[in-house]
């Protein structure tokens, strides 16, 4: 089942923060109390989807450590997984196959199938004055079974710097994105992972923007790429023609289509800040209809 159409927002105040779950397709919200989110070493990160057995709304919180300084030496993180159930409005604590408490998450998730992923990277890899080897992974959360794994990359992609990778997905194909330059321009490598198979994955194709500040921020069905870029740069793509900036150091951006194999590029219309652009995939559903709107849950156990 698909469960990013239902939006996910976050706000904290105080020990206690607040997940709001919001179904765009019936205009209905449920928020939701996150316990034990704050800590000044640790970090949180959440994710969300739906059991493939129940259909029931879970969030997943993980809390990490923030720092590479002696990451060997904590002998346990409190309270590192805990998930809710929204059926139950409880949290609880699974007692086995914690993640590692060396690896460092990205806060994007990618949901396929009633599995999450995030972007990490093993920070006892890194601790080496950052002499990095081997260090960029991919963990999953199955929100069914309550299991994580780790996937291994590629050795061009595990090797990377971790801000040099996204993820994002091709319909329902988990991709991985690196980002390279050729002389002044942008370059994304778009990587497939086979088959739903971890460690096995496929170089589908490079996306070419001509323009130095660019950032992929999803793909259509056909495989499109949706791209920010500034509005400011010459882009030189045939299909693609844009205002003139009476600012040079103008930081405004739009979105454009990119056809990875005729490289077509076509300008979408929408236009903002850089870096201010967010695109997310959507399926209608039912889900929430049942709830009471914004409602909160605070039992704990």
């Amino acid at each position: 089942m698909v469960f990013t159409f239902v939006v996910f927002a976050f706000t904290g105040f105080g020990a206690t923060d607040i997940v709001v779950l919001w179904n765009i397709s019936i205009q209905k919200g449920v928020s939701v109390a996150v316990p034990n989110a704050g800590h000044k070493i640790y970090e949180t990160v959440l994710g969300f989807g739906v059991c493939r057995v129940t259909s029931d709304l879970k969030i997943v919180k993980i809390r990490y450590k923030s720092r590479l300084d002696n990451v060997e030496s904590i002998s346990c993180i409190p309270w590192q997984v805990e998930v809710f159930t929204l059926s139950t409005r409880a949290w609880r604590s699974p007692y086995s196959n914690l993640p590692r408490k060396s690896i460092q998450f990205r806060s994007k998730q990618v949901a396929i199938d009633g599995l999450v992923y995030w972007l990490a990277y093993d920070m006892i890899a890194m601790d080496v004055r950052y002499n990095c080897r081997y260090c960029n992974l991919i963990i999953s959360f199955d929100m069914t079974t309550e299991e994580f794994k780790e996937v291994n990359l590629p050795n061009s992609l595990a090797q990377q710097p971790f801000y040099y990778l996204s993820l994002s997905k091709i319909r329902e194909s988990l991709v991985v994105l690196g980002r390279g330059v050729c002389g002044n321009n942008r370059v994304f490598g778009v990587w497939m992972m086979e088959d739903g198979v971890s460690s096995s994955f496929r170089m589908l194709f490079n996306v070419d923007v001509n323009a130095p500040y660019a950032s992929i921020m999803g793909f259509r069905k056909s495989g499109e790429a949706i791209i920010e870029i500034s509005k400011h740069e010459h882009d030189h793509a045939q299909h693609v023609v844009y205002d003139p900036c009476t600012d040079p150091k103008c930081d405004y951006a739009r979105l454009v289509v990119y056809e990875p194999y005729s490289k077509r590029m076509d300008n979408l219309g929408f236009e903002g800040v850089k870096a201010s652009f967010f695109v997310y995939p959507y399926v209608e559903t039912l889900l929430l209809l049942d709830q009471p709107d914004l409602t909160s849950s605070y039992e704990y156990i």
